[in-house]
């Protein structure tokens, strides 16, 4: 049985190799597509002293971008769900388990929400159903979205049954020079924050000039660096930083990898990579 078992997670750690592939292949057509150059800077007379600068994107990120993150989501909660089956098949002894067709890994952002999911694992001991309500995003110290299993379930819920995500773009660096006549003195707005998604368009730089002057007088040269995006994930925080869309996908994909080692670990079963994600302790 222990070899069957074996293989289950196996099979569930295959499906974490794959969220990789995905967010590669996100990765590539985000490339393709910003490195067509989408979008323009353009200046914007606000009054005859202030001005804006503003991003525009003229083409928007493919629908291969929002597939590859539709099958990342997909992924990830599989191999969730996979490793719960696993186990459940280990602890009983059975294949398929008591109760196989209502096994789900749950993930609630409210005791009351765990509670209705938990009666779908009324054919798992006690310990273990503990285990699982104890790493559930109401149990995050900062709140439920500070936890990546709150996000996947609510990203791949909108996947599901809403539609796909739509990739934009997020200003991630930026520098702007304004050169402007002889004489006048230029002022930037410092409250401007464009660390931003790029809905459409994004004010990026506003500034005041000493005198009235026309656009047409004012040159300006935009260095600006845009990285991908997902719009319902974009004000993510974490302990107060704002990680970029890659690195949440990276941690998102650690942090469901951690949740399958631990659930292997409870069936006595070593990945064969190993367990990458803790290390156990040195037999005595």
């Amino acid at each position: 049985m222990l070899d069957h078992v074996s293989e289950l997670f196996e099979l569930a750690f295959a499906r974490l190799d794959r969220a990789e592939s995905r967010r590669r292949e996100f990765a590539a057509s985000w490339a393709s597509y910003i490195g067509a150059h989408p979008w323009n800077a353009e200046l914007v007379a606000v009054s005859a002293v202030t001005f804006e600068i503003v991003v525009k994107t003229h083409e928007p990120a493919p629908a291969s971008m929002a597939l590859a993150f539709s099958d990342w989501l997909a992924a990830l909660r599989a191999a969730l769900d996979n490793g719960l089956y696993a186990l459940a098949a280990a602890v009983t002894g059975q294949n398929p388990p008591p109760g196989a067709g209502k096994l789900q890994f749950p993930i609630a952002s409210t005791v009351e929400d765990f509670r209705s999911q938990a009666k779908r694992l009324v054919d798992l001991p006690t310990g273990i159903v503990t285990k699982l309500e104890k790493v559930q995003p109401y149990q995050s110290p900062y709140g439920p979205k500070t936890n990546l299993l709150y996000w996947l379930h609510e990203l791949a819920r909108i996947d599901r049954h809403r539609r796909l995500h739509l990739g934009l773009g997020r200003i991630s660096r930026h520098w702007i020079g304004v050169a402007v006549p002889f004489g006048i003195t230029v002022e930037f707005d410092e409250d401007v924050k464009p660390f931003a998604a790029i809905a459409g368009e994004l004010v990026v730089g506003r500034f005041t000039t000493s005198v009235p002057v026309s656009t047409s007088a004012i040159q300006f040269n935009p260095a600006v660096e845009i990285a991908p995006e997902i719009a319902e994930w974009a004000d993510f925080e974490l302990v107060g930083s704002k990680p970029s869309l890659a690195e949440r996908m990276v941690m998102t994909e650690l942090f469901m990898r951690n949740h399958l080692e631990n659930m292997a670990h409870e069936a006595n079963v070593t990945p064969s990579v190993g367990f990458r994600t803790f290390e156990l302790p040195a037999a005595s």
